[in-house]
């Protein structure tokens, strides 16, 4: 499994995290046998989710792995309002240690499937271009739900594994401790936004500005321990980038 942790390790430096990829063997029942790379056209939204045990009842995260299971979900998709378009993008830049990058989130793929749900695939590029890809698969419904996440990076086959998390996962998430509308005369949005504050287990805070107005994700910026993020721009007319069907670690029936 070294080698998935050198690769989810390339993939976070688009999220603001790095991860063991432990996390999937523990939380989401992945077991450390790859499976072989299908020979197939570019996947679609639903091609890399539907080949393994189905998805388990999600689990409560254990505390030890809280750090973990956030670096699966970018903070914007974990604190927003899923506002599903096809072909919306938003871009943030992120500052984490005095680092500034910019970040692109796009809604690029959606399919229905048998029992009537729909399947999003959500890209996460920084430097488009760069060959450096996060996607994520999220099952639809009134609380979306992170099936898969794949990375695709220069120098590694692309790879998914399950991640089976709420996009609003309680624990992930934090206490709500304040929430309030306000008004603010900066940034792409201004006007009222709503503010909400969190605390995590830490007691570190995390403040949360959002607005009906912004497409996708509906939040303007995130502000947590480990970075900032701030929307900068939006738009239309995103399609995939990625080219390949990812190697997929399994899930394990039952578990």
């Amino acid at each position: 499994m070294s080698r998935l942790s050198a690769v989810l390790c390339v993939s976070f430096l688009l999220t603001g995290a790095c991860t063991d990829s432990r996390r999937g063997e523990k939380d989401a029942g992945a077991e450390s046998s790859l499976a072989p790379p299908p020979v197939a056209p570019p996947p679609s939204a639903s091609q890399v989710v539907e080949e393994d045990a189905g998805p388990p009842a999600p689990v409560v995260v254990d505390p030890s792995r809280l750090q973990e299971a956030r670096a699966l979900i970018p903070a914007p998709l974990l604190y927003g309002e899923w506002r599903p378009m096809l072909g919306t993008w938003v871009e943030y830049d992120v500052i984490q240690h005095e680092h500034l990058a910019r970040l692109r989130v796009a809604l690029v793929g959606e399919s229905k499937r048998g029992d009537g749900t729909t399947l999003y695939q959500l890209e996460i590029e920084q430097d488009k271009g760069s060959g450096a890809l996060a996607v994520l698969w999220l099952r639809g419904g009134a609380r979306p739900f992170v099936e898969r996440l794949a990375v695709s990076a220069p120098d590694y086959a692309p790879l998914s594994i399950p991640v089976d998390l709420y996009i609003d996962q309680p624990e992930l998430r934090g206490t709500l401790r304040e929430e309030k509308d306000m008004e603010v005369s900066h940034g792409l949005f201004p006007g009222k936004v709503h503010k909400r504050t969190f605390h995590r287990e830490t007691n570190s805070p995390v403040v949360v500005m959002s607005t009906e107005r912004a497409p996708l994700l509906g939040v303007t910026s995130v502000q947590d321990p480990e970075a900032k993020w701030t929307l900068v721009a939006t738009g239309t007319g995103a399609k995939p980038s990625l080219d390949k069907v990812p190697m997929a670690v399994p899930r394990v029936p039952g578990q």
